[in-house]
């Protein structure tokens, strides 16, 4: 063979092995809960994750030649499994961060696990002990001071109520730090608030809900899981709440499920929620309807949270470049700044307290389905 011909053999195989030694794959673990109670909300972070990380990958938004490979594990909704989960992950070197777990009540104990063992956990709750814990432990969603005031001003200023009954779960943190943020706001309108608990174990309302339906109040405002708040309204229209109380609620009601549980009892009901069906601009509503075509059904409010998860962390990974440590990359998350994202306001960035900030929508039940307010 004459030595052009073996050059250009040489120079045809080095062309084509190329982009190969250019690519990089970094690993990621999806740690939500699939099933038990919070698997309603882990099922969609982890199906918008998973649809973020092949958008991420064919269009290369994470970086040239930087590719995400995922692990995805079912927490349960256990504190016991999920920590296991967190360990077992954090000690294969080739992860190089943890997208979970998914609820408040795990997130303390999760928080803390990953800064003791040094990897970086993206985690959907909102509980301030997340940031609190350490550098290597983040929040997706807003705290309770940033997600709750817009309802609680828009109770107030839009729909005038002068008197609201505020229900929300003792044994959950968060959702008593929300009622709480609710109430705090709503008085500064000059509206009274009353606080009354139920725990998450509980199916019967019914002393609770006369309670309220002889009460003179004008509003109600429901800080629970979804199907748990379903049940309290229906309870309520039941033991004779006056049709004329207006009835509001977090995010967590921004749920199939919510819809599924309480059909026509909770038609006209007013919460907030991160994601807009059917999306707010052209990025939003092309992932809506990419979602539909894939399931077959439309987004919840969870899904589009996920995804957004996925989107803010690549681009942290692609300024922090293919060949990040886990410190590097953890830097680079906490200096993201006016990060796309489809839920919100859709702009995403972190306080230097590392609290998230996207902004919230006010969605109300119409016919079945959550639309935006007419007086909005």
């Amino acid at each position: 063979m004459s030595p052009r011909i073996l050059m250009g053999t040489a120079l045809a195989v080095s062309a084509a092995f190329a982009p190969m030694a250019m690519a990089k794959e970094v690993k990621v673990a999806i740690i939500q809960s699939l099933t038990g109670s919070p698997a309603f909300i882990g099922r969609g972070i982890a199906d918008g994750a998973v649809m973020a990380i092949e958008e991420i990958n064919a269009k290369g938004l994470a970086g040239e030649g930087v590719t995400i490979r995922y692990t995805l594990d079912d927490d349960a909704g256990d504190r016991g499994q999920a920590l296991g989960l967190i360990g077992r992950r954090a000690a294969d070197s080739e992860t190089i961060a943890i997208i979970g777990p998914t609820t408040g009540a795990i997130a303390p104990a999760a928080a803390a696990a990953a800064n003791d063992l040094g990897i970086l956990a993206y985690m959907q709750s909102n509980n301030d002990a997340v940031p609190l814990a350490g550098p290597w432990s983040f929040p997706f969603s807003q705290p309770a001071g940033i997600a709750t005031p817009p309802i609680a001003d828009y109770a107030a200023e839009k729909r005038g109520v002068q008197n609201c009954a505020v229900i929300t779960v003792l044994d959950n943190e968060a959702y008593v730090a929300m009622a709480n943020v609710f109430m705090e706001r709503v008085r500064e309108h000059g509206v009274k608030a009353q606080l009354d608990g139920v725990k998450l174990s509980d199916i019967d309302f019914s002393a609770l809900a006369v309670k309220v339906a002889q009460s003179d109040a004008d509003c109600l405002f429901i800080a629970t899981p979804a199907a748990l708040g379903a049940n309290v309204i229906m309870q309520f229209k039941q033991a004779g709440l006056d049709p004329e109380v207006q009835i509001f609620g977090l995010q967590s009601l921004a749920s199939p499920e919510f819809l599924n549980t309480g059909g026509s009892a909770v038609e006209g009901v007013t919460v907030i929620g991160e994601w807009t069906p059917g999306g707010f601009d052209e990025p939003s509503r092309a992932f809506a309807e990419a979602y539909k075509t894939r399931h077959g059904v439309e987004a919840d409010n969870w899904v589009p949270q996920g995804y957004s998860t996925m989107m803010v962390f690549a681009d942290a990974l692609r300024r922090a470049g293919p060949d990040a440590t886990r410190e590097e990359l953890r830097d680079a998350l906490a200096g993201i700044k006016d990060v796309p994202v489809i839920v919100g306001q859709g702009v995403y960035n972190f306080t230097p307290e590392r609290a998230a900030t996207f902004g919230m929508g006010i969605l109300t039940v119409k016919d079945g389905s959550f639309v935006r307010p007419e007086d909005l």
